[in-house]
């Protein structure tokens, strides 16, 4: 009898070694939630059991800080007017934790490093280009992210939490608003892209357009993605062109602009959502924006509160962000925000929020709607996706909030309902 107690026990506690090993929550497949009662969510990397730590992988200085800043505000007041309800369901604070990439992929890649056994998924990653460079290791870990960018190609990828309509949308539905609306019909379209995915992305709906709608494609000249000086990009585009398409960081439209006004180049400009920043709206250069140039984005004019998310946006600065001005960034990251705590909604109601939790979390979501921010999405497995297909058309008024007045809310083309998104 002796024996086979003892021999019970030494099976006993092999068996605890092993729980032990595979409940703590490390890199890749290991994460797993420990389990918790009445199916609440165990700990895992990330969760402690009362706080879910997310991580942004965003540009705070450099190039693309300008976006990066002001959209990571955007999340962060968002996450303080949830934690301010109880948190995640009620019960879970939110805490955002912050890595700069200074838009250079090798650093994100660092910074992915740093966060990968810390958070319970990235709230944010800004950067096509870095966020194709860190897919290989997300995908190893599990971990989801919420892209700060808008490729057609994350609509598809498991691993991604998009949000709004991607860049060849806008393409599509900024074009269509220029032949139908704009005096663009049976002219020529000249387009200025950066030299990285972000302009391919933009590149690729332009061309679509081109095949649907009638204008013609005529010059199409890059530059490469850290330059701002595009002064012989705007020489080739100076002949033959009724219109040009714009993909840049805000850092070379300013230069590009004044230039531009500067040499009275008479053309419509159509920018691709980040080529914006509302400093372009002063001086002699905003005189010739405001005839000149329109943007292709989401959401609502700042300030209309028509939209309940613009609304409830506006009650939140005043709460905790009251000095922060009107600016498209900052409402796209509060729109990804609102967008993280849906899918850490649905993982907490499955009972887990360890990474492969949370992906499954994602496969289950369903619809978020942003309240008007960023449009509806459509979740659930990757072939089943449905991005929003609206993209609002912005002109330049330096006295409208942001210097950015709507033109055409949340317009739809006919040319875009054709359009499919790439397989993964």
């Amino acid at each position: 009898m002796k024996t086979r107690a003892r021999g019970l026990t030494i099976v006993l506690v092999v068996l605890a070694m092993i729980a032990v090993a595979c409940g703590g929550g490390g890199r890749g497949s290991s994460d797993k939630s420990s389990g918790g009662k009445s199916g609440a969510p165990g700990s895992a990397t990330g969760f402690d059991g009362t706080t879910i730590t997310v991580g942004a992988i965003s540009p705070q200085t450099g190039i693309a800080s300008i976006i990066g800043i002001p959209l990571t505000a955007g999340n962060q007041v968002y996450f303080d007017a949830i934690n301010a309800k109880g948190g995640i369901a009620g019960k879970y604070k939110v805490k955002l934790e912050v890595r700069d990439s200074a838009y250079n992929s090798n650093t994100a890649q660092q910074n992915y490093s740093d966060l990968r056994s810390n958070v319970a998924m990235l709230a944010q990653v800004l950067g096509t280009d870095i966020t194709n460079a860190l897919l290989t290791p997300m995908r190893q870990d599990d971990m989801v992210a919420a892209p700060a960018t808008l490729d057609a190609e994350w609509v598809r990828d498991p691993n991604l939490l998009p949000v709004a309509a991607p860049y060849q949308i806008e393409s599509i539905n900024g074009l269509s608003y220029w032949v139908s609306e704009g005096g663009g019909k049976g002219k020529t379209l000249c387009v200025i892209r950066s030299d990285d995915l972000y302009g391919q992305a933009g590149l690729d709906g332009v061309k679509y357009a081109a095949s649907k709608l009638d204008f013609k494609l005529g010059t199409v000249t890059e530059f490469p993605a850290a330059s701002t000086d595009l002064t012989a990009q705007l020489q080739q585009v100076r002949s033959g062109c009724d219109a040009v398409w714009l993909v840049a960081l805000p850092t070379a439209t300013i230069p590009t602009m004044g230039s531009a006004a500067t040499q009275a180049f008479d053309a419509r400009w159509i920018g691709q959502a980040p080529t914006w920043v509302s400093l372009l709206a002063s001086g002699a250069t905003g005189d010739y924006m405001a005839k000149h140039f329109w943007l292709a984005a989401q959401g609502p004019q700042w300030g209309d509160t028509s939209s309940p998310g613009m609304k409830q946006m506006l009650d939140d600065i005043a709460k905790y962000k009251p000095g922060q001005k009107p600016d498209l960034y900052f409402a796209f990251g509060y729109a990804q925000a609102l967008t993280v705590t849906k899918l850490l909604e649905k993982a907490v109601a499955l009972g887990d929020l360890s990474h492969a939790g949370i992906k499954k979390a994602l496969d289950k979501l369903g619809t978020v709607d942003t309240l008007g921010l960023a449009g509806t999405y459509k979740y659930g497995p990757p072939a089943q996706r449905v991005p929003p297909e609206q993209t609002t058309i912005f002109g330049v008024d330096p006295n409208a909030p942001g210097a950015l007045k709507a033109l055409k809310t949340n317009y739809e083309s006919d040319a875009v309902k054709s359009y499919t998104f790439p397989k993964n």
